[in-house]
């Protein structure tokens, strides 16, 4: 469905068939440097935004890389607050990503520190196969970090790694050609 600019309801939602059959939480997620993916000025984006027939990423340039980060499963989540000013009449959508790394070392602080001082854009694999987009029009930002050894042997030795967006459009779907084409660029 193309994002509703005319203020006006077009479609309603019917549940028929399974409404249970969905999964939480998410498989993988790829980050890109905000600056190399979009850079700005008359340069175009590495990716495609279809906004006006299916609101989907429908292309990514074969000269995008991104860096593919495995999740521990049931521990990652990315969700989608929408902020609505209705005396200013404005809207937000803010993008947050809770990526979780067990085991703190050098090279896991090393990699923490270099993704708190950039600005990134994430394509999130959820467990129901879907790629989703996010940060693709402002990046996403390290808002908080927590790391620890944990207390017991059996707590986390590790840390979460939170980041934010405040961004113009909602996460944004991949099409299936767009996920040929990211897989095709992704690196560890």
């Amino acid at each position: 469905m193309p994002l509703n600019t005319n203020c006006f309801l077009t479609e309603g939602l019917e549940l028929t068939g399974c409404t249970k059959n969905s999964l939480g939480g998410m498989d993988t997620v790829f980050f890109a440097n905000f600056k190399e993916l979009v850079p700005g000025g008359s340069a175009a984006n590495l990716f495609t935004y279809d906004a006006t027939t299916t609101g989907q990423i429908t292309a990514i340039a074969n000269t995008a890389v991104f860096y593919q980060f495995d999740t521990v499963k049931e521990t990652s989540s990315l969700s989608e607050a929408i902020n609505v000013n209705v005396q200013n009449g404005t809207l937000a959508f803010v993008p947050t990503i809770a990526l979780v790394v067990n085991k703190l070392d050098t090279q896991k602080r090393n990699l923490i520190h270099m993704m708190a001082t950039g600005l990134l854009v994430a394509v999130v694999k959820d467990n129901n196969g879907k790629y989703w987009m996010a940060g693709s029009s402002k990046g996403l930002d390290v808002t908080a970090v927590e790391a620890g050894t944990g207390t017991a042997l059996g707590d986390r030795n590790g840390a979460t790694i939170t980041l934010t967006g405040a961004e113009l459009y909602p996460i944004a779907e991949l099409s299936q050609d767009a996920i040929d084409d990211l897989l095709a660029v992704v690196t560890y």
